[in-house]
């Protein structure tokens, strides 16, 4: 019974980590795209936010996404009375949290894709 058991956590985690969106997926994503037309890709993801030529005539797609939100924080009071309550006083706060993801596509002068980077701290996929 314990060998089942352990068995099933073990799957179960295994398959929990499958759908995990992570940087490692975010590569082998746009890795897969290199050698392919960047037509196809804007027909998948959009068109791009910006775009600059390279001094070897090569383009540069690059795209932006952005986040801001708050998340509940813990807040201890320290002090006696005032905005921090007295002595052991608890409630919540705002954390706020800013993920960003930039990517830039290097095609060559034909619209294929050669290259790839990214910038941030969400650059993240399924």
């Amino acid at each position: 019974m314990k060998k089942i058991l352990k068995l099933t956590l073990i799957a179960t985690s295994f398959m929990l980590m499958q759908g995990c969106a992570t940087h490692q997926n975010f590569v082998k994503k746009y890795d897969a795209w290199r050698g392919q037309n960047i037509a196809y890709l804007i027909g998948q993801i959009g068109y791009p936010d910006s775009t600059f030529v390279l001094p070897n005539k090569n383009k540069v797609y690059v795209y932006e996404r952005s986040r801001i939100y708050s998340v509940p924080s813990p807040v201890f009071g320290y002090g006696y009375g005032g905005y921090y309550g007295g002595y052991g006083a608890f409630g919540y706060g705002n954390d706020i949290v800013q993920e960003t993801c930039k990517l830039f596509i290097e095609t060559n002068k034909k619209g294929i894709i050669v290259n790839w980077g990214s910038r941030g701290n969400s650059c993240v996929s399924n």
